[in-house]
């Protein structure tokens, strides 16, 4: 087992399933630009780098080269469905519950307002010493700018955190800050790309994590 003091947690796809709620928005905005519906497994290939690409990725083949005002839109219809579907992973409240006595915080490409809705939806932000998004900083993951910035802020060294992620960018975040990397595989990340990016350990439930730290 490793010793750690802080927890860092990516969000959608490692702490929240929020797949579901993240598509029909998509949907919902490309159905209000005049576009054909995607599947929720297309639009998964998408999440996890922040808005902006997510609809960039999205209108990719189409004609629509208005990627604001997509956002915008996007921005609109999500806000107004976070919760229809979201809601926490299996054994996610139990495990923040297991390491209240630990620094826990969320690094996440969503933007922070986002993350605290849901959060403040599920009943779930007390356990955060730290929240940060994809817009509390100047760069999103994999620049370790967020992370970076979680460290300093909670007084905690690189050699006693570990970064929980469910994609190739949450492995190369914590690499390049020198912080221990645990993959979910369960999440929005796809089997070959995370094991090519070579995380430190990897899980198939967040309960597994009591075995791994204390």
């Amino acid at each position: 087992m490793r010793k750690i003091s802080l927890i860092v947690y990516d969000f959608d796809g490692t702490l929240v399933d929020t797949l579901f709620d993240i598509a029909d928005s998509v949907n919902l905005t490309l159905a209000e630009l005049g576009l054909s519906q995607l599947p929720r497994e297309t639009i998964r290939k998408y999440v996890g780098k922040g808005v902006e690409r997510l609809m960039s990725q999205t209108l990719n083949d189409t004609d629509i080269t208005d990627i604001p005002r997509a956002v915008s839109l996007f921005k609109k219809h999500y806000s107004e469905n976070l919760v229809n579907h979201t809601d926490f992973y299996p054994h996610g409240r139990e495990i923040l519950e297991h390491f209240k006595n630990k620094k826990q915080a969320i690094c996440s490409n969503k933007p922070e307002g986002f993350v605290r809705q849901i959060l403040e939806s599920l009943n779930g932000l007390q356990p955060f010493e730290s929240i940060l998004g994809g817009d509390s900083v100047k760069s999103k993951k994999p620049d370790p700018e967020g992370l970076n910035s979680i460290l300093e802020e909670l007084n905690v060294s690189a050699g006693e955190a570990v970064l929980i992620g469910d994609s190739p960018v949450d492995i190369e975040t914590g690499k390049r800050a020198g912080v221990y990397t645990c993959v979910v595989n369960y999440g929005l990340g796809f089997a070959e790309e995370i094991a090519a990016a070579k995380p430190d350990c990897s899980i198939d439930c967040l309960s597994e994590l009591k075995e791994i730290f204390y």
